[in-house]
């Protein structure tokens, strides 16, 4: 919910022509162009970028008055309210700020009110309107939580029948915003290696005990976001690989794809099998057999490390779930 100033821009040019059709001389136009509005909203968050939100806005009633010859005492007084639709999209600047972009379309109710004198005939004046327009703006927002913001926003809504028949009206507000479905997440640790084990093959009866398979872990490799391209520093990471397991022809290797937490589940999954089957075809056209690997993508699931806020896609955190690693079981 956001609660704010608004400033109307009253047409007085089109005052002063209805009027002097009438034929009155017009001395000055008084207005009173400020007034008080709030919005209460709700919304959709696609990803980090891009998200939707509608809701409902009074932004106040504003005044006008007429000074003529002769006197007529001309004046009216409308209030809008409605209902909008915006699609917004957002610029993150660090883990907790980020601004924002809207662009809506809004269903106007306008209430008018107009009296005078009895010189002035005020019976087409006084009719309400619906009808549709649109508005834009622009924002900051600070999470103050995981769950919890404030912002600060500036929006500009059009509209018919202000006093003199069209016009813009401009709304400042500060609000919160309660983000609902999102906790703390809580992640299970990533399970350390086992250490590698070796039994010496023993003499039994002329029956010779084979040595248990050993598990063994190689250094991992990050990507860049939102891609399966290899970096120069993967590929040489991954050419140090490719000499271990030509030393270990018996080695089967299972690479596993992680990615950072933002985006959406199933966007994230496809990306980090992409990330699995990048790496599998690095070593393949290395020379190693294509037959030694399987490859399997984790999503965002399982991360390195915790992100706080992923909306910040290059922190720390997010560049250290971009990840691939490797499991080689040695027979």
């Amino acid at each position: 919910m956001n609660l704010g100033k608004s400033v109307a821009r009253i047409e007085q040019d089109t005052i002063h022509t209805d009027l002097e059709n009438l034929g009155f001389n017009v001395d000055s136009v008084l207005e009173d162009s400020r007034s008080e509005g709030y919005k209460i909203f709700v919304g959709y968050k696609f990803n980090p970028y891009l998200a939707v939100e509608g809701g409902y806005f009074n932004i106040g009633g504003f005044h006008a008055l007429a000074n003529t010859t002769p006197v007529t005492d001309f004046r009216g007084k409308t209030k809008l309210l409605g209902w909008n639709l915006d699609l917004v999209g957002i610029m993150p600047f660090t883990e907790d700020f980020s601004g924002f972009a809207r662009i809506g379309v809004t269903q106007n109710d306008t209430s008018n009110s107009y009296s005078s004198n009895g010189l002035v005939d005020v019976t087409g004046y006084n009719e309400d309107g619906s009808y549709t327009k649109n508005k834009y703006g622009l924002g900051l927002q600070y999470n103050i939580s995981p769950i919890l913001s404030v912002r600060l926003e500036a929006e500009r809504y059009r509209l018919d029948d202000l006093i003199a028949h069209s016009g813009n009206i401009d709304m400042y507000s500060l609000g919160l915003m309660l983000r609902f479905g999102e906790t703390e997440p809580t992640y299970a640790a990533t399970p350390a290696p086992e250490p590698v084990r070796r039994t010496e093959a023993v003499a039994v009866a002329q029956t010779v005990v084979a040595s248990e398979p050993r598990v063994l872990e190689l250094e991992d490799v990050h990507f860049n976001f939102d891609t399966s391209e290899l970096n120069n520093e993967t590929k040489t990471i991954l050419r140090e690989h490719v000499q271990t397991l030509k030393a270990n022809p018996q080695a089967r290797v299972r690479i596993a794809g992680y990615t950072s937490a933002s985006g959406t589940a199933e966007y994230n999954q496809a990306l980090s099998e992409r990330r699995a089957q990048s790496i599998k075809a690095f070593l393949i056209l290395e020379g190693v057999d294509a037959n030694r690997f399987k490859t399997i993508g984790f999503g965002q699931r399982n991360p390195a490390e915790y992100e706080a806020n992923p909306e910040v896609l290059r922190s720390d955190a997010a560049k250290a779930n971009m990840r691939g690693l490797f499991e080689i079981i040695v027979e």
